[in-house]
Formats: C-alpha cells, structure tokens, sequence
C-alpha cells in the first residue's frame, strides 16, 4: 500500500551522491559572492571617507572659516579728528553695548566672555537668549545682537 503523502518521510537519506561539477559550481558561486562583498565593502568605506573630509570642510580650512570668522575691519579710524582719546573709548564700547539692553557678539567670544562683558551671569544670559540655545548649548556668530537686560 502507497503511503500517503502526511506519512512518507521527510528526509532524505543520502540515496544521491555529490558529483565534481557541483563542487566546482559551489566554488564558483563562493568567489563570485566573496568579489562582490570585496566590492561592497570598498564602496561602503570610500562612502564614510567622503563623509568624514566633507562634513570637516575638505582640505581649505581659510575658505571653510572664512564667512563664519571675518576679522578684517571695516571702518579707519580717521587721523586728522580732533576727538580726544578718552570720547574714543567712549564711543567704540557705545558700539557694542547699546542703551536697549543689547550687546554684540565680537569675533572669537564664547558665553562666558559675552556674560562677563555685559555684567551678567551666564545663566542669566542664556535665560535672555533662548534662540542662541536651540541646540542645547550656546551659539552665536560674531555680530550677532544678544540682550543683556
């Protein structure tokens, strides 16, 4: 009597034996795959390389910092005025601390230099100027305005 198909087993039980053409085609298969996961690799780490030169601003530090730090001045001071020396003082802290309560940014100051300039905490700053803290920690650009009241 046939057995039905729920009964016949499962497995096979080795009735069939490997020939040569099938380990050479196994072989090949392999070098094959190995080749492209070769290739993909190589791809994947030239990829990262890229990312980690372009997101450091390539090879041109003075042409990736150049917009963000300008330190050349844009005015003279004129040497034929008759202002005397301590009104000169006067009116370049005018400049940067306005009577609205504002300051500033110059080229180079962190928080810490712009709090201890304007006579206030940094937590106090922070608290006046919560979009230089949208990231978490201070930001801001030189020229920036802040408020200090």
């Amino acid at each position: 009597m046939a057995k039905e198909p729920w009964e016949e087993d499962i497995y096979d039980k080795g009735e069939k034996e490997l020939t040569r053409s099938k380990k050479t085609s196994d072989v090949a298969a392999n070098r094959v795959l190995t080749i492209l996961a070769v290739i993909f690799f190589i791809m994947v780490i030239t990829i990262v390389g890229m990312m980690i030169y372009l997101s450091t601003g390539g090879s041109s530090k003075k042409a990736a910092t150049q917009g963000f730090y300008n330190t050349k001045a844009t005015s003279k001071p004129s040497e034929s005025s008759s202002v005397p020396e301590s009104s000169k003082a006067t009116s370049d802290s005018s400049q940067t601390q306005s009577s609205e309560g504002t300051l500033t940014v110059q080229a180079g100051e962190g928080e810490a230099a712009i709090a201890a300039r304007a006579g206030i905490s940094i937590a106090e700053l922070e608290r006046l100027n919560p979009s230089h803290m949208t990231t978490g920690a201070w930001y801001a650009n030189p020229g920036d305005v802040v408020k200090i009241r």
